[in-house]
């Protein structure tokens, strides 16, 4: 029986199968070319060194890299870490190795994608759906890079579609197959392919195809499935700061072809696939709302793309049909309601990445302090986890926090560690005027560092009343500083991408404001050593200031954290900046904060985040 829901007499197409072709064929020489110098997500130093560990030990079920000193079980979907480690090793085994391995395996991942949503498009709706169907897919910076980034979670989304579909046509083993590979990619990969195999055999009424379907891939992935329970009291769910949008020209198109598929799979039993593939990751819509737009895009582009040439079938003429088809298209690749994925692709592959969201050559300078200072026996406090992740890949640190917060200790074992035995990675360069000052008066020592991070150690606690002075001033200068200067972190207009001079220009401006942050961020730490002998717990409660001071200083000056905040809440930012700089003037008469002080600061956070 057929499954095209376009009448078979207009499903080929030689015009749009070339078009297809050049579309997806532009963008896949970007990417190649990319590679040199690829894309990276603020993820990838978590995966990548996990990744790492994997290949040098064999098997890496405990996380000793992030919430040191105990770590936390690592309750991450080993099948892509095991990839990137096999072929990390193949290529050389050393940091650099494991990064262009990855880079590889992301460009494989959006090839799946558009080979995915291309099949399907084309086995419901023709030639002209996979045209629509690869457009929308990879003409949206926010439907491509959800895959060419290549984070575990985008190959849910693609391999639960294979399930699904084996699962319809009878072939059980390979519906078993790609279970147990989304079961393995990525924690969330269970309930999805779980709830898509379910769905399956209610709508087809195979109850014995589902059971075994379904027990032998509960067999087979029990070895995970039983890790993760047997941790589970580890999992809080809590994620961290997310922004971004979604493909809003793919999903207006989407939206009325997912309603045109319930009508006629109500009416003809049509369609099922389709449905079920977009209803199956429905988990993500609670637990991660974003992420769940974001790498529906790949079956959102299916459904559009054969919703728009039935669409074009039923209601235009031939000619119409040419010129609308056409249309859409440039629409998709270029104009498609949001950024394109063009301009990012373009500055990429040319060498001017933009956004850079972990910055490898930052955080392998960084690996080479740790190295000649022989620091790797420390516990890393840094401004920003994503970058200790990436300096992991080059040589295994343990950082205080971490990446992926949903796994982490009920109760965080380093508030009892004394500051002075933290090394901190603060943003500001290895020649800051200030930390050059306080390196020279034995307040702090300075290792070294990347172009715009330092790591620094506190050699020994200074007492509070001489510190104080000091603290409260390099508070209110740089507060003066800020609020004078600062400007908020939004991503700026796409034609930026083409100009190598205003990359540099805006990228100088913003390290610069988060280098002003970063010295309120060392003058916290120094006080939280001041007052650590005759209070302990007020020194944990200001080293957590301190990471607060951190997170400010990425959420203002780093390219992964680009419109976090608005301009109104920046401009609320700066008033309440001003308040606790205010109520800093407390420390110049005592020793300790104020009620009032301490609700500043409250206040600040709170707001801020």
């Amino acid at each position: 029986m057929s499954v095209s829901l376009v009448p078979e007499a207009e499903r080929d197409s030689r015009g749009a199968r070339r078009a297809m072709v050049l579309v997806i064929s532009i963008h896949a020489i970007l990417l190649f070319l990319m590679l040199r110098d690829y894309f990276a997500d603020n993820d990838l130093g978590f995966h990548i060194s996990l990744a790492r560990q994997y290949a040098e030990n064999g098997t890496y079920w405990w996380d000793y890299l992030n919430w040191a000193p105990t770590g936390r079980p690592n309750l991450q979907g080993p099948a892509l870490h095991y990839a990137i480690g096999l072929l990390g090793r193949l290529m050389g085994g050393d940091g650099w190795d494991y990064v262009h391995a990855f880079s590889i395996l992301a460009v494989a991942q959006w090839a799946a994608a558009v080979y995915t949503a291309v099949f399907f498009a084309r086995r419901f709706g023709g030639d002209r759906a996979g045209l629509f169907a690869a457009a929308l897919l990879t003409g949206s910076v926010f439907s491509a890079a959800p895959f060419f980034v290549g984070v575990p979670s985008g190959w849910i989304f693609i391999l639960v579609a294979w399930a699904i579909h084996f699962f319809l046509e009878k072939r059980y083993v390979r519906a078993i197959l790609f279970a147990v590979l989304t079961t393995y990619v990525h924690l969330g990969g269970a309930p999805v392919v779980g709830l898509g195999i379910l769905l399956a055999g209610l709508a087809t009424r195979r109850w014995k195809a589902l059971l075994i379907t379904g027990g032998i891939t509960v067999v087979l992935t029990s070895p995970y499935i039983f890790h993760f329970l047997r941790h589970l009291a580890w999992y809080n769910g809590q994620r961290g700061h997310v922004a971004g949008s979604v493909a809003l020209f793919t999903y207006a198109l989407a939206a009325p072809g997912f309603a045109w598929l319930l009508w006629l799979l109500w009416k003809r039993q049509k369609g099922l696939f389709l449905v079920l593939w977009a209803m199956a990751p429905l988990a993500w819509l609670f637990q991660d709302s974003l992420r769940f737009f974001l790498q529906s895009a790949v079956v959102a582009s299916t459904i559009a793309g054969v919703f728009i040439a039935w669409f074009l079938v039923r209601f235009t003429g031939e000619e119409a049909q040419h010129w609308l088809t056409g249309a859409l298209v440039l629409v998709a690749t270029l104009f498609p309601f949001g950024i394109p994925s063009l301009p990012v692709e373009t500055a990429w592959a040319a060498g001017q990445g933009f956004p850079r969201e972990l910055d490898w050559r930052e955080a392998e300078a960084l690996a080479r302090v740790v190295e000649e200072d022989g620091l790797e026996d420390r516990i890393f406090d840094p401004y920003y986890d994503s970058l200790c992740g990436g300096m992991s890949v080059f040589v295994p640190v343990r950082q205080r926090y971490g990446h992926w917060g949903e796994v982490r200790p009920l109760v965080d074992p380093a508030d009892t560690i004394s500051t002075g035995s933290f090394a901190f990675m603060i943003p500001v360069p290895p020649d800051d005027s200030l930390l050059m000052v306080l390196d020279s008066q034995d307040l702090v020592t300075a290792h070294g560092g990347g172009r715009e991070t330092s790591i620094v150690t506190l050699p020994a606690p200074a007492g509070t009343a001489a510190l104080n002075r000091v603290l409260v001033d390099i508070i209110e200068r740089e507060t003066v500083w800020l609020v004078e200067n600062a400007v908020p972190n939004l991503f700026p207009p796409a034609t930026m991408l083409f100009n190598v001079a205003e990359i540099r220009a805006h990228r100088a401006r913003m390290a610069l404001q988060k280098a002003h942050v970063g010295r309120i961020q060392l003058a916290v730490l120094l006080y939280a050593y001041a007052v650590e002998g005759d209070d302990p717990d007020l020194a944990a409660g200001v080293r957590r200031s301190a990471r607060g001071w951190g997170g400010v200083a990425n959420f203002i000056g780093d390219e992964t954290a680009m419109d976090y905040v608005d301009e109104a809440r920046f401009e609320q930012f700066k008033a309440n900046l001003l308040a606790f700089a205010r109520e800093a003037q407390v420390l110049r008469e005592q020793a300790y904060p104020s009620e009032a002080l301490d609700q500043a600061t409250d206040r600040l956070f709170g707001q801020f985040f």
